[in-house]
């Protein structure tokens, strides 16, 4: 679906609108670069991604952080797979926050946070879970997530919290290019009992170019 939002470098290949508490997941060649763009602010975005030629090697965020020395990535930060591969580069960052330990939510963790009447019927996990499903990947398949926009900051004593609303604004982006042909998928988290959405998810754009 073609939509407006910040403009391109270069021509558009593929342009939606992922709506609240969406999922989106699509193929893309070694050397084409995503662009994931809050809409409305104060949205976190949750991607993950596979080799498309062996989707036994997905993105492994542990990889990342260690090979990047920190678990903050940005502009000029790579995203490792499992095999300690090179599968994405971030080459613009409008925000610099970006978190590799926090995960994703799901239905069963938030039922264990917040309990069976607040939790919502699909967390990302779970929407990560029905995207990848066409292309014969399953639950057991999806890994930790990068948290794009996600401030997840680490404190004292190791104590960590989801206590901040997403920092970006409408139009905040991030571009990331492929290093190999992928599988790539991404929400817009549904979250809603903690402020990393600012307690009302929206809509994200995803732009490949």
């Amino acid at each position: 679906m073609a939509t407006t939002g910040t403009q391109l470098p270069g021509p558009a290949i593929r342009d939606e609108i992922v709506p609240a508490k969406g999922v989106t997941a699509f193929e893309m060649r070694a050397g084409q670069t995503v662009r994931i763009e809050d809409v409305e602010g104060q949205q976190a975005v949750d991607l993950i991604c596979y080799n498309l030629d062996d989707l036994a090697e997905k993105f492994w965020a542990a990889h990342t952080a260690k090979l990047n020395g920190t678990i903050y990535v940005t502009t000029g930060h790579v995203l490792y797979s499992d095999q300690a591969n090179p599968m994405m580069t971030f080459v613009e960052d409008t925000v610099g926050v970006n978190d590799i330990i926090c995960g994703s939510c799901s239905h069963v963790l938030d039922v264990l946070r917040y309990g069976e009447e607040r939790a919502a019927p699909k967390g990302c996990m779970d929407l990560f879970e029905e995207s990848i499903r066409p292309w014969g990947l399953e639950r057991k398949d999806v890994p930790m997530c990068l948290n794009i926009f996600l401030d997840y900051p680490v404190e004292e004593e190791g104590h960590v919290a989801i206590d901040k609303e997403a920092p970006s604004k409408p139009g905040d982006h991030v571009d990331l290019r492929a290093e190999m042909d992928l599988l790539v998928s991404i929400t817009a988290c549904p979250q809603e009992n903690n402020p990393c959405n600012g307690f009302n998810p929206t809509p994200i754009r995803v732009a490949v170019y």
